[in-house]
């Protein structure tokens, strides 16, 4: 790869990164949102969030199988268009039953798009770029994620706590979609990268063999605390609004300065590591996210939450690209994508428990309590991160 030059497959896969996490992000939270509307409490909210993860959780290791046999190019069209029809569907969800199949249906094309898009970038990236091409990727998702927010608090506007329309959000985030996976349906450049190699390989790859290579344990749990983390946020913000008054523009703000935060850190990321070292970077930055994560328990000041949430998304926002190199670089090319669809399973798995134990909590104890909780993971992820290799 030409030094200072991303190529065609990169900005292709970077512009879909971006409208797809954009379109993810208006779904997550009205999702919450249309549950407060149903009469949903923080227990049913968690049960929500956990239906988001749980078909990803089912279907990760075989995507991983499959995306090296049809290449990356078709998840990213499968993912696409089911993120597109779900957020027409969800525009007319009005009972928990269909929110629930929907907002599990919105997982897996998510989880499609994710499988596809970091397998791209794993098999077309030389090892010593992982750092640079990962920041670049999760950079556009961060992108996404911020605009997203601003443009679905800004689509369901604002009816003092609650938004006036989440259905005009849900087809904005339509919209999104459709805009981000209409080049990748019409171009030719993005061939199959690995199928090649996997049939060309006698050995099929299996998921227990995988995940013994060394420091890919370490490497799963922490990208699973950071994404739960990230998620939890997303999900319990809104109903966190709604105990404190805030509305839904304000809500989506705070979200977005989240992700504009890590965008920020995943930009420069390539730089940093460089000068002062991946392991360096991700136990300071884990630090950083637990102690910042943990304070937001102090305050229901918006402009306080909003300078605590910059800071911790620049932390959090380093952990996911940074786990993806890990990730990579413990596997061999064939590996690759069973390597990921095993960090997205353990990221689900944190997706699918993390919630209704925040719900619990949540119900029980206030949605702030629900920070102290995730800072306590954060706290753990950090100590394995010592592992980094």
């Amino acid at each position: 790869m030409r030094s200072g030059i991303i190529q065609r497959w990169a900005l292709l896969t970077l512009f879909n990164s971006a409208l797809l996490q954009g379109a993810i992000y208006v779904i997550r939270p009205m999702i919450t949102y249309r549950g407060l509307e149903l009469g949903l409490d923080g227990t049913g909210i968690g049960v929500l969030g956990a239906l988001y993860a749980i078909l990803p959780v089912a279907l990760a290791v075989s995507f991983g199988r499959l995306v090296g046999k049809v290449g990356e190019k078709k998840f990213l069209i499968w993912g696409g268009v089911s993120v597109l029809v779900t957020g027409l569907l969800l525009s007319n969800a009005n009972s928990f039953l269909i929110l629930g199949i929907l907002t599990a249906i919105a997982g897996t094309g998510h989880l499609a798009v994710m499988v596809g898009g970091q397998t791209m970038m794993a098999n077309r990236s030389e090892p010593g770029s992982y750092d640079k091409y990962f920041g670049y990727y999760t950079f556009s998702a961060s992108l996404g994620q911020m605009v997203g927010s601003l443009l679905g608090g800004i689509a369901g506007g604002s009816n003092g706590s609650l938004p006036k329309s989440t259905a005009t959000a849900f087809l904005v985030s339509a919209v999104l979609a459709f805009i981000g996976v209409l080049p990748i349906l019409f171009t030719k450049s993005l061939k199959v990268s690995i199928a090649d190699k996997v049939a060309a390989s006698d050995h099929k790859v299996k998921a227990r063999e995988v995940i013994k290579n060394p420091g890919l344990k370490s490497a799963l749990f922490t990208s699973a605390a950071v994404s739960s983390t990230v998620d939890v946020l997303v999900i319990f913000l809104p109903l966190f609004g709604q105990e404190n008054n805030l509305s839904p523009v304000v809500i989506g703000t705070i979200l977005a300065i989240r992700s504009g935060a890590s965008m920020l850190s995943r930009l420069f990321l390539g730089e940093l590591s460089r000068r002062f070292g991946s392991k360096r970077i991700m136990i300071l930055s884990g630090l950083v996210a637990t102690i910042t994560i943990g304070s937001l328990i102090l305050t229901t000041n918006v402009l306080i939450i909003e300078a605590i949430i910059l800071v911790a998304g620049f932390a959090l926002g380093i952990g996911q690209p940074l786990t993806m190199a890990w990730v990579s670089l413990a596997s061999a090319p064939e590996e690759r994508g069973m390597a990921i669809s095993l960090r997205l399973t353990g990221n689900r798995v944190g997706q699918f428990i993390l919630p209704v134990g925040a719900g619990l909590v949540a119900g029980s104890m206030g949605v702030s309590s629900v920070f102290l909780g995730l800072a306590g993971l954060l706290a753990a992820s950090t100590l394995v991160s010592n592992r980094y290799e």
